[in-house]
């Protein structure tokens, strides 16, 4: 019985809701950057991350190139979604 309503849960849709939550947002976005990126990989033989604080080339062959060092940038405020 549990299982049942924890599945039901789990099965709200977008159109159920009246707003955009991060958990909704997170799994349409995660999948989408994952195929792009592999795409990507496909066409250019190589992508760019951000890792670690650095932004890196990955290769085809796994061979991974730091580029530089990304500067940490201090927010005073809340971001706002449109």
């Amino acid at each position: 019985m549990k299982e049942q309503a924890l599945k039901a849960s789990r099965n709200i849709s977008v159109s159920e809701t009246a707003y955009l939550t991060k958990r909704v947002l997170l799994r349409a976005a995660v999948p989408a950057i994952k195929k792009a990126s592999k795409a990507a990989m496909e066409v250019a033989g190589y992508v760019i991350e951000a890792k670690d604080g650095w932004l890196v080339r990955i290769d085809k062959d796994g061979h991974e190139e730091k580029l530089s060092r990304l500067k940490t940038v201090k927010r005073t405020g809340k971001i706002a979604l449109d």
